[in-house]
């Protein structure tokens, strides 16, 4: 039997910055792969009873081409695992494409092979920060699967969905003061960058429509009741918006707005 099976591998994950995970548990598995792929995702049938999982993430890179890979090394003297990881970066010379990627790279390694650890890199011992397996536990809210991060906590001190909500509350306002508390956590910034440009964005076009129908009183009342009309219609678009993105967020889900969500996800 291999040492190391692939469960996944690519280069969309969600998580945004460099970890090294290892999950002894079922629990510690879905929590692991609802971070990766998003709290709706459905986890791969993997028999935790019969094998550990590893995950390595590159973070975010600005470009297409970088990749990495788990390798181990066997020792049977010790009956332990070593994982060490390599990470390629893009080719130099060719064209890439110029968008955000995140590397991963997922795999099983048997428990029958013994303990699984990571090997040391550039002289200090990676571990997850978020995961440490033989402390997590499974009545905690850091198994909660409905946060697609491990971090039951955000640097604003309430939990994730939590704050992710209260940043659309009072729109771009509430978006600004969540931004500026939170450091860390980057599904609540991003939840905070989405209602800075999205609910910012739709107020000035409101804002702009009223300034436009002032002007028109000088032009043509037709144009006027035009201009009241459109600003009309965007208030009804803003309050279906944040309507559906408090409510998102409140469940835990990074719901992207169309266009705004890509650019919010770059700001994070």
């Amino acid at each position: 039997m291999p040492i190391l099976t692939t469960i996944a591998r690519g280069d969309a994950s969600r998580v945004s910055e460099p970890r090294r995970v290892i999950a002894r548990t079922e629990e510690e598995w879905r929590a692991l792969w609802a971070t990766h792929a998003g709290p709706g995702a459905d986890a791969p049938a993997v028999d935790m009873s019969a094998v550990v999982v590893a995950a390595a993430f590159t973070g975010e890179k600005p470009t297409a081409g970088y990749s990495i890979e788990i390798t181990a090394d066997n020792d049977a003297a010790d009956h332990a695992v070593r994982l060490a990881v390599e990470e390629l970066g893009a080719p130099t010379g060719g064209v890439l494409a110029q968008v955000v990627t995140s590397p991963f790279h997922i795999v099983s390694v048997p428990k029958s092979t013994g303990d699984v650890t990571w090997t040391e890199d550039r002289g200090s011992r990676i571990e997850d920060r978020y995961v440490a397996s033989s402390n997590l536990d499974p009545r905690s809210s850091n198994l909660d699967h409905r946060s697609s991060n491990i971090d039951p906590r955000s640097s604003t001190g309430l939990e994730p969905r939590t704050a992710s909500a209260l940043a659309y509350l009072a729109g771009p306002f509430s978006g600004a003061l969540i931004l500026f508390a939170e450091s860390a956590n980057p599904d609540v910034r991003f939840h905070a960058w989405q209602s800075i440009v999205g609910l910012g964005g739709l107020g000035l076009a409101i804002l702009a429509s009223y300034v436009l129908a002032f002007v028109a009183l000088f032009v043509s009342a037709t144009m006027v009741s035009v201009m009241v009309g459109v600003a009309y219609v965007i208030w009804i678009v803003l309050a279906i918006v944040w309507l559906i993105c408090l409510w998102k967020a409140w469940s835990g889900e990074r719901w992207k707005l169309p266009f705004v969500g890509d650019y919010a996800e770059r700001f994070v």
